[in-house]
């Protein structure tokens, strides 16, 4: 019975992507009927740990999930005729079959390393896309050690397409003030602590464009140093001088 039921799974999903994936769908285009009006993307991401921040070149290397959320209009079954694709809730595709935002780190200190496995994404029954993509991003992240060691560093991420402007592109963040920013309660750093992160809406122009603005999402990143180290070394110094001083 569960082969067959995986076996009539198999063929039924086989048909919902023949109904999708047909001649006329083409990737490379932005899934809107409406040329004139910009895709909405919402976007948020999850942080999972601070992999390394280095000082002497002042970068931070951040390990992200970025979920980016859309709906292409020419992938929707819910206005199906057959019964048998409306019981299909969801199906899993791949970049290569469907279009995608070209959402990048813009001030990407290297190019980002990305996780062998290249993301998931989910295409929901009403054409709703959920794009989940892993990856270890390193951005620069000037430093102010006026306060050193009892410092805090303001370390910020931009996102945001190369491509499209604003008129064919709309970045937000999402929609759902839970989904903008998730830090996991297993995060932690042996040397610096995440006290705050918020993400602000921007906008840009660029030489290339002029009269055309493009959508930024502004990540900040406030990081508070932990001193012990420093207070356990400075101790440690000033009792050897006392020590020495007295013998």
């Amino acid at each position: 019975t569960f082969l067959i039921s995986n076996v009539f799974a198999s063929q039924e999903e086989t048909k919902l992507r023949n109904y999708l994936f047909n001649n006329d769908y083409n990737k490379n285009v932005r899934p809107i009927k409406n040329f004139s009006e910009p895709i909405e993307i919402q976007q948020g991401i999850a942080v999972q740990t601070l992999e390394s921040f280095d000082q002497m070149d002042e970068s931070i290397s951040l390990n992200l999930w970025i979920r980016s959320n859309w709906n292409d209009e020419y992938l929707s079954w819910s206005n199906s005729n057959n019964t048998e694709l409306l019981e299909i809730d969801f199906i899993s595709v791949s970049k290569d079959e469907i279009w995608t935002p070209d959402t990048e780190l813009l001030n990407a200190a290297t190019k980002p390393e990305i996780y062998l496995l290249q993301g998931g994404i989910n295409l929901y029954q009403d054409g709703s896309i959920l794009y989940s993509k892993p990856g270890i991003y390193t951005s620069s992240c000037s430093l102010d050690l006026e306060k050193f060691p009892f410092d805090k560093q303001n370390c910020t991420i931009l996102t945001g397409s190369w491509v499209y402007n604003d008129e064919y592109l709309s970045l937000i963040p999402n929609r759902d003030i839970n989904k903008q920013i998730d830090v996991l309660s297993s995060f932690s750093h042996s040397e610096w602590e995440v006290i705050d992160v918020e993400v602000r809406h921007l906008k840009e122009k660029r030489e290339c464009c002029p009269g055309v603005e493009y959508d930024l999402l502004s990540y900040s990143f406030i990081l508070s140093r932990y001193s012990h180290y420093y207070k356990i070394s400075m101790g440690m110094t000033i009792t050897l001088v006392i020590v020495s001083f007295v013998i």
